[in-house]
């Protein structure tokens, strides 16, 4: 997971030389491509969007700062009483090569972010879920069932009340623990699995169980439970509680 990170610093250090940065960055996007080609989306999804809002950020903050730099007056309207100044200086030095390095590198991690985004809704397209059983008034917590092949892995979750700022994140307030897992089979439904987990763990008398099934190889851990979490997450909002699962 961590070869294809970048680290948070990487346009400041170690040092700031543009080709340096140009081959670091292409370094890591060949990396996430790899793992996109996988079809591994997290923590690489995730990972670019960070890097892509940090260079923004850095970006509005240095055109600040030039803003704020003294000008030299060129002229006047006499009509308006509008100044003309002179146009800002562009920056040179190690501030000219970070400015440099942000041009290039933002629309690249537009670009690597959109494949991953788009990646993302072909995968969930291929994603069925719906509640298992009854659900309880209040579903903030239960089991997740996903299902790969003939097995079921078994998740409780619960919903945090601490959120990430972004809306978007939400769902990573969703905080699963793995149970373990079941074959599935004319025996073995998901309201069987459900009924055996109720018996065996009482401290949920009436859980909230959502029951996952992908018809496209994903890796479990990267992406499948992920996105089972923000379909979660997104079905609680919602406060739905029709379309009940039995597969």
């Amino acid at each position: 997971m961590a070869q294809a990170q970048l680290p948070k610093d990487w346009i400041l250090l170690p040092a700031i030389d543009r080709e340096l940065k140009h081959y670091t960055l292409l370094a890591y996007l060949q990396r996430v491509r790899k793992r996109f080609a996988e079809r591994k989306l997290y923590p690489y999804l995730l990972d670019v969007a960070d890097h892509l809002n940090d260079l923004l950020e850095l970006q509005k903050r240095a055109e600040g700062l030039r803003a704020t730099m003294p000008r030299d007056i060129t002229g006047l309207d006499p009509r308006t009483g509008t100044v003309a100044y002179a146009p800002l200086p562009e920056p040179t030095g190690a501030l000219g090569v970070i400015d440099e390095v942000i041009d290039d590198a933002v629309p690249e991690l537009r670009d690597h972010l959109a494949q991953g985004s788009e990646l993302r809704e072909r995968i969930r397209e291929h994603i069925q879920f719906g509640p298992v059983g009854v659900l309880p008034l209040d579903p903030r917590a239960g089991y997740l069932l996903l299902r790969q092949g003939s097995e079921a892995r078994i998740y409780t979750y619960s919903v945090s009340l601490l959120r990430d700022a972004d809306v978007d994140l939400h769902w990573r307030s969703v905080v699963t623990h793995f149970v373990g897992s079941r074959p599935l089979g004319l025996r073995t439904t998901y309201e069987v699995i459900r009924a055996e987990l109720i018996a065996h763990r009482p401290h949920l008398p009436v859980p909230a169980t959502f029951g996952f099934e992908c018809d496209w190889e994903v890796p479990h851990i990267e992406t499948y439970l992920p996105l089972a979490k923000q379909l979660v997450h997104r079905f609680i909002a919602a406060d739905r509680s029709t379309d009940r699962f039995t597969g």
